[in-house]
């Protein structure tokens, strides 16, 4: 039974780390600022961006979780294979990367998207292609050791941190594509941008602290 509690808890920091991420992540301008952009310049409706937005953050979602889900797996077998995997190299390889992330902070660059667009024209259907294209292929890999723990709890678990970033991750870029088309900006995205890193560093170390202590 307290085998069963410690799971619990672990799984709790991995789910709220997720979420934390998952809102991090969708605040950088490169995930919806280039839409923003386009939307604008090409005189898009309401509506049509709102589904776009959906469309191209579903995308990042699927990329995303495609590649958790098979790191899952991994870690299942792992965790079959080796006991100290939930005691002690998982908490450590979150320690590791975290520290990893909070020592090179690079920033995503996203200046000039304005100026790109107004340099051509493009079909909606093009435009969308691009932005899929580009979201299903920059994957939020800060999540994927998330998922690599998680599978240690089996692939229920996976599946369950999958769709725990797919509805943060989707509800943000979204709500953020819509307010910044009305001009609404509720946090500094240059912060963000510039230090995106550092604090998915310090969540992922959090997450490893906690989860080496619990045991």
């Amino acid at each position: 039974m307290k085998i069963f509690y410690q799971e619990i808890e672990i799984m709790y920091s991995i789910i709220t780390a997720t979420v934390l991420l998952g809102l991090v992540h969708a605040l950088i301008p490169n995930h919806w600022l280039p839409l923003v952009a386009v939307a604008k310049a090409e005189k898009w409706e309401k509506a049509d961006l709102l589904s776009v937005g959906f469309i191209i953050a579903l995308a990042h979602v699927a990329g995303t979780v495609a590649l958790g889900i098979i790191l899952g797996i991994i870690g299942t077998r792992i965790a079959s294979q080796y006991s100290g995997f939930v005691d002690i190299i998982a908490p450590v390889l979150l320690i590791i990367f975290g520290l990893i992330y909070f020592s090179v902070n690079l920033p995503h660059h996203h200046h000039g998207a304005q100026e790109d667009v107004n340099n051509y024209k493009k079909s909606k259907t093009r435009w969308i292609l691009i932005f899929v294209m580009m979201m299903f292929l920059s994957p939020c890999l800060e999540v994927e050791s998330l998922f690599l723990s998680a599978g240690a709890f089996g692939v229920k678990n996976v599946l369950l941190l999958a769709l725990v970033y797919a509805v943060t991750s989707i509800a943000g870029i979204v709500s953020l594509v819509m307010l910044a088309f009305k001009g609404i900006h509720l946090v500094d995205t240059n912060f963000i941008e510039h230090n995106e890193k550092r604090i998915t560093g310090i969540i992922l170390i959090l997450v490893g602290i906690v989860t080496f202590f619990i045991h």
